[in-house]
């Protein structure tokens, strides 16, 4: 059985990433995801993008991702990531298909795949749009994705769906949960068609959010400080 560790939403809080690269070595996992969103909304995007180059042996295109090296959305960010790490993110898939334990298992950001933001209290029809987002000979069993910052899992079992699981990572950076660090971990048997156990775990890591404070407010260029703070200390989402 393998553990692979999901991240995603990192938004550049570096003090939530160094928790949770820390809480995966304690746990011995060996293999990272990051499911997109390196960037944007906190100051230190260049950070967490080569935190992720070294780290993770996938990473995903996110919203944000998309937003500011196709759109050329908020140039601050786009001149603190830099010209080089504006052209890696432009080469990143938008989605990953595996199987794990005989499921087959789908993982994206969410946007830009999927056009709107779906919550967990979302209509059961566009929760159910996840399992054909992304084209495949081999309808997904289990798909997980990011985008919301809140950690959910949902079982889908009636007389009409067939046993599916969607879940959310939660965001290590920005979460609307809690103000910690959230992860989640998936555990199986890695590339295998053959039926075996498999589970889905999430983790809530504590981190030192007024070290990530004081890492926005030496960033001159920082148009929204307070916003950041509200939802880093408060875990409440903030339109900027």
């Amino acid at each position: 059985m393998t553990e692979i560790a999901l991240i995603a939403d990192i938004h550049g809080n570096m003090p939530a990433l160094t928790a949770v690269d820390g809480d995966i070595k304690t746990r011995g996992i060996k293999r990272i995801y990051c499911l997109g969103d390196m960037c944007g909304r906190g100051p230190d995007g260049s950070a967490a993008i080569d935190y992720c180059r070294d780290n993770c042996e996938l990473i995903l295109m996110g919203n944000w991702d998309e937003f500011l090296v196709f759109e050329r959305g908020r140039l601050e960010y786009l001149k603190e990531i830099g010209a080089e790490r504006q052209a890696f993110i432009k080469t990143l898939p938008l989605y990953h298909k595996m199987w794990i334990s005989g499921r087959r298992v789908h993982f994206l950001h969410g946007r830009p795949v999927v056009k709107e933001v779906i919550y967990d209290e979302s209509e059961m029809e566009k929760k159910l749009s996840f399992f054909s987002a992304v084209e495949d000979d081999f309808p997904p069993d289990i798909v997980g994705y990011a985008d919301i910052h809140r950690q959910f899992k949902h079982d889908f079992h009636n007389h009409y769906i067939k046993d599916r699981v969607l879940f959310n990572t939660g965001s290590v950076g920005n979460s609307y949960c809690t103000p910690t660090a959230c992860y989640a971990i998936i555990k199986g048997e890695i590339n295998s068609r053959d039926k075996a156990p498999v589970s889905i775990e999430f983790v809530s890591v504590p981190y030192d959010n007024q070290q990530a404070i004081e890492n926005m407010l030496k960033a001159d260029w920082f148009t929204h400080p307070q916003d950041y703070i509200t939802e880093i200390t408060k875990a409440v989402y903030q339109p900027y």
